[in-house]
């Protein structure tokens, strides 16, 4: 407390009230709160939007089929013929369903081949030749196969010049839903027990764009 004395007459001057001490200021100033959200008031940048998945894509124009083994025991394709009646594709649904070839047969030819349209190819002549002569492709449990696709749809006509034989076309598939299917053996385990037909299918928009894999997965 200060007292201050006059004399009679005297003009007595109040001096200010004394600033208040800089911690104490420090102390009770409100701090506005930032737009941005802070941790220990150190500004903190807002988490990016993640982008949404892209297909997964592989080099080149055309595309791929990915058959996934994700069940038990070996999954088993038998490719003597191809890949046309193991992996072919249709639209609308069933019974009124319209199948659609993305491979070609196994011995067969293009139409434009020439004299080359109908090929000989040896028949076996009996079931060991049968045998020997059969080809497949296995995906053990857990693995898969990869099959390249040209991203053409196939369709079969009569040979040209009178030739006793069908040959194929290839044209780009009309843009459109389709649904994708596959089919193989599951691999049994028993001696004597037979194979297992399993079948999975995908629904897909064709055209694909360039180098994408398309999944199939088979429990």
């Amino acid at each position: 407390m200060v007292v201050a004395l006059v004399s009679c007459g005297s003009k007595v001057k109040v001096p200010p009230e004394p600033l208040a001490r800089a911690d104490e200021l420090k102390r009770d100033k409100v701090v506005e709160p930032d737009t941005d959200a802070t941790v220990s008031g150190v500004p903190v940048a807002p988490a990016p939007t993640p982008e949404p998945a892209k297909p997964e894509t592989v080099p080149g124009t055309g595309a791929m089929f990915e058959l996934k083994n994700d069940g038990d025991g070996d999954l088993v394709f038998t490719t003597t013929k191809g890949w046309q009646p193991v992996l072919f594709a249709y639209t609308g649904k069933p019974p009124k369903a319209k199948t659609v070839f993305l491979f070609e047969t196994a011995c067969t030819a293009a139409c434009d081949a020439g004299d080359n349209v109908c090929p000989a190819c040896p028949a076996p002549k009996n079931k060991k030749e049968e045998v020997a002569m059969a080809k497949k492709e296995t995906a053990a449990s857990g693995k898969s196969l990869r099959v390249p696709w040209d991203q053409k749809v196939v369709a079969y006509q009569k040979a040209p010049g009178g030739k006793k034989c069908k040959c194929f076309t290839k044209a780009d598939p009309t843009p459109d839903s389709y649904t994708i299917k596959a089919c193989g053996l599951r691999a049994s385990k028993v001696a004597g027990k037979p194979s297992k037909a399993v079948c999975t299918e995908t629904t897909v928009a064709l055209p694909l764009q360039a180098g994408q894999v398309v999944s199939l997965s088979f429990k």
